[in-house]
């Protein structure tokens, strides 16, 4: 972030405007929005600007700039037609302790403008740094159409009520939950002032408000258009969010910046955080009243231990609601390319850990090796050769079609494509990263022609014939 956004305060402050055409009038004019008392220097005056003049609006110093106009003023806007003069105003301003900003010209300027969308006292700035206006211009359009004109009545009337608020619930998360509350979900367009007041005096007839349910949230598998739009309210609303190994960066980003982050994260062979004490930090904090977020990589109730985590918050008699997430065998199969199911070649799927049992005993071999199954493993790499060797014993052909994806639905997808007999060696050559799954059937041949995402597979060429069998079959 190249540049740091700020709201400035330019109520009756001296703010000077160098150049009198269109693009100066149009900086004038939303300076005159934010109270400013502004100053035009230029030799002519656009029709805008003299009306301005004659109504009072404004001032005007007549003729060629000079920099003794800058003596006084808060900030300054260089908005002529010649390039030449307006760096002479950055240079003066500058020596003069003036912020300036030089129009269209980045490397001249001490802030830029910023694409306003106006919804009094709420307002929206985009910019892109000055490396693309159009698209600032664009993304402004976007959300003048999606933000409706009642926020701005909505949002002076919370204002007034602010005091209230803090007087009626003590603490932060209870005032933070008395205007979720008062807002009533994420549907903007649902937002006036009517609604906002008749939710005010629902919430005066209550005592404090009833403490946030703690939210078992899945991120899906990684790429942050996956997230659900309950899972994206829920991680920019949230005060604390505890996340895993598998939440990636970008959905990370996403989260509200002042929410405290607690990374509890387990990774075969690493550190980790274990689970009764990840069980025991979310009751501490859902019972300080905090919005809590736990945060899962994929589905929180496929191989997520969401189930424990529902029972013990159960146990302690903390509220709690599940968002389910894309789950990683969904999501990664299908940025691969890989039908789960297929009318000719697959008609059952199985998921399953690639882990032993706690109790130690194995998976059931002879039940996995069906060849109408897709069979997909979670975290499969260190019992990858283990997996295979035991799907061959117990039936399916050394050259069955297997699949490895690693990273999926990320910028670093790496999908495999290979046999039981040939994917561990494949897998072990390009030291593929956890996590990653392991999918066993015939539609995994597929993703040679299916693939959509990404880089191409990478495939271990004698699988060539059983691949050809399979797309005989279609």
């Amino acid at each position: 972030m190249h540049w740091y956004p700020v709201f400035w305060n330019l109520r009756g402050r001296s703010v000077l405007v160098v150049g009198g055409g269109k693009v100066a009038a149009r900086k004038v004019r939303a300076l005159l929005r934010s109270g400013a008392s502004v100053c035009v220097a230029a030799e002519r005056l656009g029709a805008e600007l003299r009306d301005d003049l004659e109504a009072g609006r404004i001032a005007h110093v007549a003729g060629r700039y000079a920099g003794d106009v800058l003596r006084g003023r808060h900030l300054a806007i260089a908005a002529t037609d010649d390039p030449e003069t307006n760096r002479r105003v950055a240079v003066d301003a500058r020596a003069a302790g003036v912020p300036v900003n030089v129009v269209d010209d980045p490397q001249h300027c001490d802030f830029i403008l910023p694409a306003i969308v106006d919804r009094s006292p709420l307002l929206v700035a985009i910019s892109s740094g000055g490396q693309a206006p159009m698209l600032a211009r664009h993304v402004k359009t976007w959300i003048e159409a999606r933000l409706p004109y009642s926020l701005s009545s909505a949002a002076e009337l919370m204002g007034g009520l602010r005091e209230r608020v803090k007087a009626r619930f003590s603490t932060l998360p209870a005032r933070r939950t008395c205007w979720e509350r008062v807002l009533g979900g994420p549907e903007l367009t649902l937002i006036d002032a009517h609604r906002v007041r008749d939710a005010w005096h629902e919430l005066e007839q209550d005592a404090e408000a009833a403490p946030p349910p703690v939210a078992l949230v899945g991120a899906g598998p990684g790429d942050p258009q996956l997230l659900t739009l309950r899972a994206l309210q829920l991680i920019q609303g949230c005060d604390v969010v505890l996340y895993d190994a598998l939440v990636s960066a970008p959905i990370m980003e996403l989260v509200r910046p002042e929410a405290e982050r607690v990374f509890v994260g387990k990774r075969a062979g690493g550190v980790h955080t274990p689970q009764h004490e990840i069980q025991r930090q979310m009751i501490d904090y859902a019972r300080q009243g905090l919005r809590l977020v736990r945060l899962k990589g994929g589905d929180p109730m496929v191989f997520g231990r969401g189930g424990e985590e529902a029972e013990a918050l159960a146990r302690a008699g903390i509220a709690f609601e599940v968002v389910p997430g894309i789950s990683a065998a969904n999501g990664c199969a299908a940025y691969a390319g890989i039908p789960l199911t297929h009318r000719e070649l697959a008609h059952t799927v199985v998921i399953t850990s690639g882990y032993a049992h706690p109790d130690g005993s194995e998976h059931d071999w002879g039940a996995l090796a069906k060849r109408q199954h897709t069979l997909v493993f979670y975290m499969p790499l260190h019992e990858l050769d283990l997996i295979c060797t035991q799907l061959t014993a117990y039936g399916l052909p050394p050259d069955w079609p297997a699949a490895l994806v690693a990273e999926g639905t990320q910028t670093g997808q790496q999908v495999l494509l290979g046999t039981l007999s040939t994917l561990p060696r494949l897998a072990e050559q390009r030291e593929i990263p956890a996590p990653a799954l392991l999918m066993v059937g015939k539609t995994t041949a597929l993703a040679e022609r299916l693939h959509w995402y990404g880089t191409p597979p990478v495939i271990a060429r004698p699988q060539r014939e059983r691949r050809e069998a399979v797309y005989a079959l279609l």
